[in-house]
């Protein structure tokens, strides 16, 4: 599934959990999206803009590779604010856990999610993704995709 698809998905997510039939946490999830299909060269990289609203102290992630381990080919989920910049690798392939959570305390405004591969291949992974205020509140969280591969 691309990212296009995801937008669709996002909304649906948003609209059951207005309704009260979903966990509002799992609006900001995205479950089986494809990266690096058609790849002949170089890893594949998607791309996507977050606009957390005003609360925010810190945008989070974290990133689960469903796909069967291949040698060298790893999810890497990279999130960038400003002049911050932190990534995480999921070192375990196909297995049923996130990678631990990684933040970037940059306050409200705009965050940039990266999900790369390490080299040619298909993987499909899961993010999950989450704008947040130190008092564990959950500012509004915006999210636009740029690019998918």
């Amino acid at each position: 599934m691309k990212f296009a698809s995801l937008k669709k998905a996002f909304i649906t997510a948003s609209i059951l959990a207005a309704a009260g039939h979903m966990d509002l946490a799992l609006a900001h999830e995205y479950t089986g999206i494809t990266i690096g299909a058609g790849t002949v060269d170089s890893g594949a990289s998607d791309l996507a803009v977050v606009n957390c609203a005003p609360g925010t102290d810190y945008f989070e992630a974290q990133v689960k590779d469903r796909t069967d381990p291949v040698p060298g080919l790893m999810v890497n989920l990279h999130i960038v604010n400003g002049t911050q910049m932190t990534t995480i690798a999921d070192t375990v392939s196909g297995d049923a856990n996130y990678t631990p959570f990684i933040k970037v305390r940059g306050g409200a405004g705009i965050y940039y999610v990266a999900v790369t591969t390490t080299t040619v291949g298909t993987r499909v992974f899961d993010l999950n993704y989450h704008c947040m205020a130190d008092s564990g509140d959950h500012p509004d969280t915006d999210i636009s995709v740029l690019q998918a591969q």
